[in-house]
C-alpha cells in the first residue's frame, strides 16, 4: 500500500468532493454550463495531487532544482491566499441601503429558457418589481442581450415581464447588446446618457445575485455609475459553483475589463 502524508489525503477527499459536487448540480439543474463543471475540474486536478504529489515532490528533477521547488510553493501560496481574499469579498454584505429617492434602476440579465425567464432571473426582476412599486418615479434599464438557447434578447424577455406585472412600458428602458457584464453597464450608461436629467453621480441600484454583486459594482464604477448593491439570493445547491465560477470572473475583470 502506498503511504500518503495527510496532505495528500486530504487532497483525495477535496478532488472527489468536487467531482460529486458536479453530477448532483449537474443533475438537479438538468444542464452543463462553466459553473457546473468547474467543480468536477478542480476536483480533478486536486485528486491528481493527491495521488501522485508525493511522487512529483520527490522527483529527481525537483531535487536538482530548488529554485522551482520554491517556485511552486510560492505560486501555491499565492493563488490561495487570492483565492480566500477574494471569496471573502463576494461573501462580505454587498447590500446597501437604498435611497429614499432614487431615479434609476438596473437589472442584470441571468439566461432564458427560450424566451422564458431563467429561476435567477424570474428572482432578479421580481424583486425590482417591488422596488418599482414602492417607487413610482424610478425608470429601470433591463439589461442583457441574446445568448445560445435563447429565443429573444434577455432586456426584451425582462420588459415583457415587467410590462405583464403592471409595469408602465414608458418606464421601461432596454439594453438588449450586451454579453457580459461589463457590456451590461458599458451599454446601460449609453441608454442612461440618453435620459433627460440623468446625472451619474447620483445613486443607480443594481440589482444582480449576492456572489455577482461584488464584481458588478467595481465594473458598474468602472463606467462612471454610482451603484448601490440589491442582492438577490441564490439556492444552497449551487452557491458553491456559483462562488467558486465567480473567483476566476472576478481575476478576469480586474485584469482585463477596462
Amino acid at each position: 500500500m502506498v503511504k500518503r502524508s495527510w496532505g495528500s489525503w486530504l487532497s483525495i477527499l477535496a478532488g472527489i468532493i468536487g467531482i460529486l459536487d458536479t453530477i448532483l448540480v449537474t443533475g438537479l439543474k438538468g444542464g452543463v454550463n462553466l459553473g457546473t463543471i468547474l467543480p468536477a475540474g478542480v476536483g480533478s486536478l486536486f485528486l491528481l495531487w493527491g495521488l501522485w504529489g508525493d511522487k512529483f515532490k520527490n522527483a529527481p528533477f525537483i531535487e536538482e532544482l530548488p529554485g522551482l521547488r520554491k517556485l511552486i510553493r510560492w505560486g501555491i501560496v499565492l493563488l490561495l491566499g487570492s483565492f480566500f481574499i477574494i471569496e471573502g469579498l463576494l461573501l462580505w454584505n454587498t447590500e446597501d441601503r437604498i435611497p429614499e429617492h432614487g431615479k434609476v434602476l438596473i437589472i442584470l440579465g441571468a439566461g432564458l429558457n427560450g424566451d422564458q425567464l431563467s429561476w435567477t432571473l424570474r428572482e432578479r426582476v421580481d424583486k425590482g418589481i417591488g422596488i418599482l412599486a414602492e417607487n413610482p418615479q424610478m425608470k429601470v434599464v433591463v439589461s442583457g442581450g441574446q445568448g445560445p438557447g435563447e429565443w429573444i434578447p434577455e432586456a426584451e424577455a425582462m420588459a415583457q415581464y415587467l410590462i405583464g406585472q403592471g409595469i408602465a412600458p414608458e418606464r421601461i428602458l432596454k439594453e438588449d447588446r450586451s454579453t457580459s457584464t461589463m457590456e451590461n453597464f458599458r451599454f446601460s450608461r449609453v441608454v442612461l446618457d440618453q435620459l433627460e436629467g440623468f446625472d451619474p453621480a447620483e445613486p443607480v441600484l443594481v440589482i444582480t445575485s449576492d456572489f455577482h454583486m461584488f464584481r458588478s459594482k467595481i465594473l458598474a464604477e468602472r463606467n462612471g455609475l454610482n451603484p448601490v448593491g440589491v442582492p438577490c439570493s441564490t439556492p444552497w445547491y449551487i452557491s458553491p459553483n456559483a462562488y467558486l465560477r465567480e473567483y476566476f470572473a472576478v481575476v478576469k475583470s480586474i485584469l482585463i475589463d477596462r
